[in-house]
């Protein structure tokens, strides 16, 4: 969905990142309603139009892809999603976490981390806090299993008891 990995002029990653929010909208909205897109109250309360060509085509691009791998995105949601079901999800969180697999599984342009921080931006912004270690763990798992391309996914790796301290008291007889 992406042209690669360019970097983006800080205009353009905030334009992206409210078109993700735009097709959070319409994904809530047509879930919501089940109207159609075209129906005038969905296009005004969801439009596109924006400054940026480059986002307004994403967007597109996003939500065209969501539909068309909408069963393979559920499936995948459900999978990971232990002892959660679709339907037992907010709405909100479901489409999210549509919007991060779509990525994740589907751009492979989109870096993993770019992924994963956007939507978490949008559980913040939509959701509850309390979703925002659900709809991670659900991610970070779908990058393991389904685009370890796209890794690494490992943490850093845990510090040993004192080795900061000694590495400080080092420091200090470095730099009297």
């Amino acid at each position: 969905m992406t042209s690669g990995r360019e970097t983006l002029s800080a205009p353009r990653r905030r334009a992206l990142s409210a078109t993700r929010g735009k097709v959070l909208q319409r994904l809530f909205a047509e879930e919501f309603e089940s109207r159609s897109t075209t129906d005038p109250l969905v296009k005004d309360l969801v439009g596109w139009e924006g400054d940026d060509p480059m986002a307004n085509a994403y967007a597109d691009r996003l939500y065209a892809e969501i539909l068309f791998r909408k069963p393979e995105i559920d499936a995948v949601i459900e999978e990971l999603a232990q002892g959660w079901s679709l339907s037992r999800m907010t709405r909100v969180d479901r489409n999210i976490l549509r919007i991060g697999i779509c990525e994740i599984l589907f751009d492979p342009g989109m870096p993993f981390r770019v992924s994963v921080h956007e939507a978490l931006d949008l559980v913040h912004r939509f959701s509850d806090p309390e979703a925002v270690s659900f709809v991670n763990g659900i991610l970070h798992e779908a990058g393991v299993r389904h685009a370890p391309e796209k890794g690494p996914y490992d943490p850093a790796p845990p510090r040993k008891k004192g080795a900061a301290s000694s590495r400080a008291a080092s420091k200090k007889k470095a730099n009297p």
